[in-house]
């Protein structure tokens, strides 16, 4: 082999390998974390617009006090929709409608089905939307499928959301990252 092949095949190795390296993300890094001044209280959030929320995101809260301690683990789900889809008319008007029950799809085609979780209502900074939510609680074993798992879809009381792969894939990697956090 000459030594002109052999330098390419280097320099074509050494570029695939930067390729990969930037091509990579260290998603643990953009978790953002706020510490309270007693040092008692620990928040990790996945990163997100306060103006434009994604429609999934990724919290954990430590709280150390040793007379309060608390681990509060969660995938926050939302949907936005048209505003009058979270009323129901009556004889007098309007009110708010109670609704019920998360769907989330994974890539496996495997599914999380919740039909006793209360999903919320919220409104848009304009007020034109209305925002459907659910703090979906992880545990070791709900967390085990949201590490592992890609979500494709999901819907809250029947309003279905796709997911795109890009942000599938950091959901997946939050999870993972704040499932190790220490509470420190």
């Amino acid at each position: 082999m000459h030594k002109s092949n052999v330098m390419r095949i280097f320099f074509l190795f050494l570029l695939m390998t930067c390729f990969h390296v930037t091509d990579a993300q260290d998603f643990c890094s953009l978790i953002k974390k706020e510490v309270s001044p007693s040092r008692t209280i620990f928040d990790y959030s996945s990163p997100y617009n306060e103006a434009e929320p994604p429609s999934v995101r990724v919290t954990r809260s430590f709280g150390t006090d040793p007379d309060f301690a608390t681990d509060n683990f969660f995938v926050i789900f939302q949907i936005t929709s048209e505003l009058e889809t979270i009323y129901k008319k009556t004889d007098s008007g309007q009110i708010e409608k109670e609704e019920t029950r998360i769907v989330v799809e994974f890539e496996d085609k495997s599914k999380l089905v919740d039909d006793t979780i209360k999903v919320g209502h919220d409104f848009t900074n304009d007020r034109i939307n209305a925002i459907r939510y659910v703090y979906y609680p992880l545990n070791e074993t709900t967390s085990k499928d949201f590490s592992t798992k890609k979500i494709t879809k999901f819907a809250l009381a029947g309003y279905e959301q796709p997911v795109a792969a890009d942000s599938a894939n950091a959901i997946m990697h939050y999870v993972q990252c704040l499932k190790t956090v220490k509470k420190e």
